[in-house]
């Protein structure tokens, strides 16, 4: 703002009145509407007199400067302001709202009414994954919950790092196993509080009076620099056919300063011509391919051979893709269920009783 308040009013140590009243000065001049206290379980109360005494102060701040303070803080500071029935009363003003986590709805209670689906389904909407479905499976539903616990910072987490998770491993959806991922991975210091949630034990809970996620805002902003150098190398590897030794050979002749429309066919004539050679044998045709110019424009607009998929890199197809599906399982009767749930397989004991009912 350009002012010098602090030189005038702080370092001439002024009484508590006094910088009150000079509050009240600054917020008349820039007409303040609103004060917001925001961290304000960080206040020590051994320090400010006790909290009967941190209470006083803000009610004659409140009536001094005339603008309505709004205080905001972790349950940590619910002590603050439930020392009995006078501090409560002063503390809430004109009232107080305390944010207790999502709570998961009954099985009987419609998902999509709920507070709880409403917020997924609402940030559901808010990713950049090609392959992401337009709804959120009930199963994915319900993990996300059980290790968020219905904590929204958690549940926003979650949600980021999932999808940066999704774009760097070419998988481009959030499933249940990248999410159990993320959450084993990234989020460990806040196990034990995700636990005692879980047990709904009031003298476990008690034990962590502040949940924080430590170092993730810094976490997410060097994934998010992984994100950008992995989105060049997997378009790379798609253009290549996922064929790894050709993607290295494309990047040794880009680097040798050999970067040109004809790099990129030439590549893949060489792999298809000598699938049996090696990179050192393929470099110097490709590189007398390139001196010569001696491509033909039909080879040059040829679409590539469909390649053959590699079964680690089967978590990157279509989601209705029965390889996806088989990677997704954890083993064969997983595989089976995940059929029968996405409706591939006859259901013939269902079928032969409606049979014999007609």
């Amino acid at each position: 703002l350009g002012t010098n308040y602090v030189r005038r009013y702080v370092e001439k140590r002024h009484s508590v009145e006094t910088l009150i009243a000079l509050m009240a000065q600054v917020a008349n001049t820039h007409a303040i509407g609103l004060l917001v206290i925001d961290e304000i379980q960080h206040l020590s109360l051994k320090a400010s007199g006790g909290a009967e005494k941190m209470l006083n102060f803000f009610v004659t701040l409140v009536n001094e400067i005339s603008v309505p303070v709004v205080m905001v803080g972790t349950p940590k500071a619910r002590p603050i302001f439930e020392m009995d029935l006078r501090s409560a009363r002063r503390g809430a003003g004109f009232g107080s709202i305390l944010w207790e986590p999502l709570t998961q709805p009954d099985a009987d209670t419609d998902i999509n009414r709920s507070e709880w689906g409403a917020f997924t389904n609402k940030l559901w909407q808010y990713q950049w994954l090609t392959k992401a479905p337009d709804a959120i499976s009930e199963e994915l539903r319900d993990l996300w919950f059980d290790l968020s616990q219905g904590i929204m910072d958690v549940v926003i987490k979650l949600f980021v790092l999932s999808q940066i998770r999704a774009v760097i491993k070419g998988t481009e959806r959030i499933t249940p196993a990248i999410m159990k991922s993320v959450y084993q991975d990234e989020l460990k210091p806040i196990h034990p509080m995700i636990e005692a949630l879980r047990s709904k034990d009031p003298n476990k809970i008690a034990r962590y009076s502040d949940l924080t996620v430590p170092a993730v805002d810094k976490k997410i902003l060097e994934l998010s620099l992984l994100l950008d150098s992995a989105q060049d190398r997997i378009s790379i590897s798609q253009r290549f056919g996922g064929n790894e030794q050709a993607v290295r050979l494309f990047g040794m002749l880009v680097d040798m300063g050999h970067e040109s429309n004809l790099l990129e066919p030439l590549v893949l004539r060489a792999f298809e011509e000598h699938p049996n050679l090696v990179m050192t044998d393929l470099m110097p045709i490709i590189l007398n391919w390139y001196k010569e110019g001696t491509i033909t424009r039909e080879q040059t607009t040829k679409k590539p051979h469909e390649k053959r998929i590699r079964k680690e890199d089967w978590h990157t197809l279509d989601s209705d893709d029965l390889r996806f599906l088989h990677s997704q399982a954890a083993n064969e009767d997983g595989f089976y269920t995940a059929l029968k749930n996405a409706g591939v397989i006859f259901d013939t004991a269902s079928w032969l009783a409606q049979s014999n009912q007609g």
